[in-house]
This record gives structure tokens, C-alpha cells and sequence, in this order.
């Protein structure tokens, strides 16, 4: 972000605007619905300048801006072409240190302004940093159709509720209150077509909820068990996405994507309670123990879980520590792991003919490598997402090949999935050691035992990878009836070359 975007306070101070033209036009007409005195530089002037001069709207100079008009300036407007009387105005307003935007110049300007979507006192800045003006302008108009006119009334009769709203004692309750009050009446908010009647609606509904918002002061939140789903922020649901927004306190797992963090309020208290396959990790004690700890403080506590929390994620463990603590909680589910990459390698975890079940298991448990009904897993048409699967690769690969599972079964790894930085192997059961070596897998990677990628995927998926003209072809899927013309000649030279996506 080269452009940070402030509101200037403009009460009783001056904004210079050196050129009278058209283009300085644009400029005051925003201005005056400002507070800030206008002084006007230039000359000739424009028709519309003179009329507001005569009115007192602004004050008009028929000459240069000078050092002694510099006093007490927020900022200055040049609108004059390039040449001697411009060169002059900068001289001036870079020797008084004084902001200016020099329009249509961004290279030569301290500031752009953005567009303004005006409901005073509210408003509704939107900036490209002067790459995409159009774009600008077609956002704008969609904000203009979704924020009623009565914004600002609504703003102003808000403003003046909050003295109430202060004798909340705590600043969180405080911001609670609002967000309840939005939540509960934002279809009625601006349902009141006459200002009177919109004004006498909302101070009634504000006194109500204020009086409920005071005999709950002293109860809990319930704890939000938030699923993050695999990494991709487009992926939450919505109800997800408000938690985050309105959470005092978040408890992550380390494999959170920091696209999902960013979700979260500014304000929120972010702590990481990371479990780790390979290193120094948080016990599900100590997380328990934080869990209840904060949760009793009234505060809004969210447990953001990576995937699917109810998946392989100890929701159980720390749901059991809370009704210990006799504390209320809410499970938001969310997208795991093995559909979303299914969903992208194009291909469905159950399909008729194949497999009437899918399987989905952890390759490492907390009393080592786990164990399974392997000879079930074995069988031909099976499909299983073995979650946390890195370390017991090799477990997993030599107990299948000894329970008869072929050599060529098709196996995925993908790791970082919904990522930008995922990465996609395509291997058979007897290479998957090899492949994952190669190709530095250390997780967070899924195992998707029986499946490889649909062929309309191969393209997509193999951009991802350093190693592209690897391109190969997939025996799954009965890709071969599918697609006879593409069926591969040496299926056993084939099936036992390491598939990269």
C-alpha cells in the first residue's frame, strides 16, 4: 500500500486551490461540502468561481498563491498545465511544507484523492492508487446503490445514543452492543422512509436492547469453534467469516493461512497455539486451560481449527474442558481437507461402480503410527484421505503392499492445499516414498489413496509445479474408456514413472 488513506480534519482550516479552470471546478465542488475555508488562486477564472465568490462561498485571489496564504493549510488542489506559474505554486507549497495533489500529475503529487460516496457524516473512500480509474468509478456506483441516503441520519442518531452505550462497563460489551443492534434491525434500520419516523424507530429499539444488553453484562460468550477449511479465504462460510469479524480473542492452529487472519478483527487478541508434527508444540492441556481462561472474561473467544474442526482436530477434548468449566460453546463446520482437494483435482471421493464409501483416516496419532483395518484398505477401488500422513508415509506404504494392495494404486499427495503455494504429486503406492522425497514434501499434506487427478486438471495443476514438461497421463478414473485415443501404450512403464503435477 504506497497510499495510505486518512480522514483530515478540515474544521477552521484553509485548503488552497492554485487554478481557477475547469478542473479546478471539480475540486471546489467537493470542497464545499466541506467545513474547510477554500482560498482560490488564479487567473482568469472560471464563471462558476467567480459566482461562488460573490456568494462567500470561497475566497478568490486573481494572482499566484504566496508564502503569506500558507498558513493554517490542511492540503492544496494545483490545476494548472505545466509551465512557469505551476513551477511557481510548487516552489511555494513545498517551501511551507504543505501537502498538494497536482492533478492528472501523479508522479509530481504528495496525494490522490480517492472517489467519495458523501452520506455525511459518513463516508466512503475508494482508491486504485490511480491505477484503475474506471474500476473506481464502477465500484463507487455500486456502493452508491446499496447505501441508502438515510446513512447519515442514521449516523447522527447513532452519535448521539452513545453516552448510553458508555455506561456499559467494558469497552468489548460496548462494541457487542453494536453489533447486535446492527445484526438484529439492519432489514429495519432504513425501512423508515420519513426522517421522523426513522428517528423515534431507532432510539426505541436502541433504549430496548440497551436494557437487555445490561442484564446480560455478566454472562459468557459462548467459545466459537470456527472451521478455517483448507487455507483459501473464499472457502468459509459466512457465519465463519462474522465470527472472525466480531471475535475478541482468537486461538489458532498453526497451520491457519494467513489469508484467514487477515479476516480477523484489527483489535483482536491473536494467539497461536500451534501443534507440530516435527517440532515444539503446544499440549492440549495448556490449551485448554487458555481456552477457559479467556473465555470466562466475557469476551468473544473464537477456536479457529484448520479444515473441518469436528475432523481430526481434538474438538472433543477442549468441548469436554469447557462443559467441565460449565461454559456454553458453538461449532461452526466448515470445508476439510480431503474435498476440497478432491474438488481440485476434478474428481468426486465416491463414485458408483468404484467405492460406495470413503475412508478418512490419520496416519499419526497421539500413540504414534496408527493403525487400520489394512487389509480392507488393500482392496482395489478403495478410497481413503489419510490426514497427518507425512511421517508415517513409509508405515503406510510397506502395511498395504503386505496386506496385497497393487504396486500401481494411484495415490495423490497434496500439500498446502487451497493455497497459492500448493503443490501436487501424482504417485502410485510403490514410488510414494521416493516422489515425496524428491519433491520435499513435508506437509501439511493430505494422502489421497486410490485417486489421481482428473485429465482436465493435468494442465492446470502441472503450473504449479517446477518440473511442467513431466507431463503424463492418468490410468483412474477409467480415463481409458473415457478417452481411448489418450490410453497409454506401456501401462507398466507408465504406472511405475514418478507423476508430477
Amino acid at each position: 500500500m504506497n497510499y495510505f488513506p486518512i480522514l483530515i480534519k478540515l474544521d477552521k482550516r484553509r485548503v488552497l486551490v492554485c487554478g481557477s479552470n475547469d478542473e479546478a471546478v471539480f475540486k471546489i465542488r467537493i470542497l464545499l461540502k466541506s467545513s474547510a475555508e477554500i482560498f482560490v488562486f488564479g487567473s482568469p477564472t472560471n464563471n462558476k468561481i467567480k459566482r461562488w465568490s460573490e456568494e462567500n462561498l470561497i475566497q478568490y485571489n486573481n494572482r499566484l498563491v504566496e508564502e503569506k496564504d500558507c498558513n493554517n493549510v490542511a492540503f492544496a488542489y494545483v490545476t494548472l498545465k505545466k509551465g512557469t506559474e505551476r513551477n511557481a505554486a510548487l516552489r511555494v507549497l513545498t517551501k511551507k511544507k504543505i501537502l498538494y495533489c497536482v492533478v492528472d500529475d501523479k508522479l509530481h503529487s504528495n496525494f490522490i484523492t480517492p472517489a467519495i460516496v458523501d452520506r455525511n457524516p459518513v463516508t466512503v473512500a475508494i482508491g486504485s492508487e490511480g491505477t484503475a480509474p474506471a474500476l473506481v468509478r464502477h465500484i463507487k456506483a455500486q456502493i452508491e446503490n446499496i447505501l441508502p441516503q438515510q446513512t447519515g441520519l442514521v449516523a447522527r442518531i447513532i452519535g448521539a445514543f452513545r453516552p448510553y452505550v458508555y455506561r456499559l462497563s467494558e469497552s468489548h460489551t460496548r462494541r457487542h452492543f453494536w453489533a447486535r443492534f446492527f445484526n438484529e434491525f439492519k432489514s429495519q434500520i432504513f425501512s423508515q422512509s420519513v426522517a421522523q419516523d426513522l428517528e423515534t424507530t431507532l432510539k426505541k429499539k436502541l433504549h430496548n436492547l440497551l436494557k437487555k444488553e445490561k442484564n446480560n453484562e455478566m454472562s459468557n460468550y459462548p467459545v466459537q469453534f470456527v472451521s478455517a477449511g483448507p487455507g483459501d479465504p473464499d472457502l468459509l462460510t459466512r457465519k465463519a467469516a462474522n465470527a472472525l469479524h466480531d471475535g475478541d480473542i482468537i486461538l489458532y492452529d498453526r497451520l491457519i493461512a494467513p489469508e484467514i487472519l487477515e479476516l480477523c478483527r484489527r483489535e483482536a487478541n491473536l494467539i497461536e497455539v500451534g501443534k507440530s508434527g516435527f517440532g515444539s508444540s503446544w499440549s492440549q492441556n495448556d490449551i485448554n486451560t487458555l481456552l477457559i481462561s479467556k473465555a470466562i472474561t466475557g469476551q468473544k473467544v473464537v477456536r479457529l481449527k484448520s479444515g473441518d474442526a469436528g475432523i481430526f482436530s481434538r474438538l472433543d477434548e477442549e468441548i469436554t474442558a469447557l462443559d467441565q468449566a460449565g461454559l456454553p460453546f458453538e461449532v461452526i463446520p466448515g470445508v476439510t481437507t480431503a474435498a476440497a482437494a478432491a474438488a481440485s483435482m476434478g474428481v468426486s471421493l465416491t463414485r458408483r461402480g468404484r467405492n460406495g464409501q470413503v475412508h478418512l483416516l490419520t496416519g499419526y496419532d497421539i500413540n504414534g503410527f496408527a493403525e487400520h483395518d489394512w487389509k480392507s484398505l488393500a482392496l482395489e477401488g478403495t478410497v481413503a484421505a489419510i490426514y497427518m500422513g507425512v511421517k508415517a508415509i513409509s508405515h503406510l506404504q510397506n502395511k498395504l503392499l503386505r496386506q496385497g494392495a497393487s504396486g500401481d494404486t494411484p495415490i495423490t499427495v497434496a500439500e498446502n492445499v487451497g493455497r497459492k503455494n500448493a503443490v501436487w504429486v501424482a504417485s502410485s503406492l510403490s514410488t510414494l516414498m521416493n516422489d515425496c522425497r524428491d519433491h520435499n514434501i513435508t506437509g501439511p499434506a493430505i494422502l489421497m489413496l486410490g485417486l489421481h487427478p482428473h485429465i482436465q486438471r493435468e494442465s492446470l495443476l502441472s503450473k504449479k509445479s517446477q518440473n511442467s514438461k513431466n507431463v503424463f497421463l492418468y490410468n483412474d478414473l477409467s480415463i481409458n474408456r473415457i478417452l481411448p485415443q489418450l490410453a497409454v501404450k506401456n501401462v507398466k512403464s507408465a504406472s511405475t514413472t514418478r507423476k508430477v503435477l
